[in-house]
């Protein structure tokens, strides 16, 4: 084959990489325009609100701890309590050198779905957040820290953060703790009056969302029934 067929060849297929490339880039914006479009239409036949870019600080509390990191949130009321889920992401760079050793730099964006659920009384700040294998192996070298709340069963499994240790046992009640125990109860944290928990992914299908909030206002029912003992 001449130089020149072999030159129109590689310039055809980067023509055609980069046409599927523009291709996917455009479907996924469509794909993504839609599924906005429903979460509007779902939140205006239930009486919730859409905000984009909520002045809110929930990333804070997050993977990435982006602050600005909340795109667009849905506001309403589940059970009587004000809810709130959001579309919340964050980016991480990595640098690799190939066999050449030329420096490469990827950008991956991370999405996680918050959801938060407003008490009715401000608790102390406190986090509970399921160990993983780097958090075990610390405490077996280490013990625990000032936040355990001396049940094995639960410490073992689950580690907590607080800036006040002593008040941690004003938010974990015994039936809070029975129920992380049992495996039924997602990670969380509390600030103020805002409870709140998140999944990776974006908010998926609109009737799917009162779901979501199930297991969180469960936590918030089991908080407040501790306070008021």
């Amino acid at each position: 084959m001449e130089a020149s067929a072999v030159v129109v060849s590689v310039i055809a297929c980067f023509g055609a990489i980069i046409v599927l490339v523009v291709i996917a880039a455009v479907m996924a914006a469509r794909r993504e325009r839609e599924r906005q479009e429903a979460l509007r239409l779902w939140a205006k036949r239930h009486g919730w609100q859409v905000v984009d870019k909520p002045q809110v600080d929930w990333g804070r509390r997050m993977p990435g701890r982006n602050r600005r990191g909340v795109s667009l949130a849905l506001f309403g009321t589940l059970g009587g309590r004000p809810v709130a889920i959001g579309d919340y992401s964050y980016t991480t760079t990595s640098s690799s050198t190939d066999a050449n050793g030329a420096s490469q730099t990827t950008t991956t964006t991370h999405h996680h779905v918050a959801v938060v659920v407003r008490l009715r009384m401000p608790r102390p700040s406190v986090a509970v957040h399921r160990r993983g294998g780097g958090s075990k192996l610390w405490r077996s070298l280490f013990g625990d820290k000032a936040t355990a709340i001396g049940y094995e069963a639960f410490d073992s499994a689950y580690r907590v953060n607080s800036p006040d240790p002593s008040l941690v046992r004003a938010v974990l009640g015994g039936p809070l703790v029975a129920e992380h125990v049992a495996g039924r109860l997602p990670d969380w944290s509390v600030e103020g009056n805002e409870l709140l928990t998140f999944v990776p992914g974006r908010i998926g299908a609109p009737d799917g969302i009162p779901a979501q909030f199930g297991p969180l206002l469960r936590v918030a029912d089991l908080i407040e029934a501790h306070a008021r003992t």
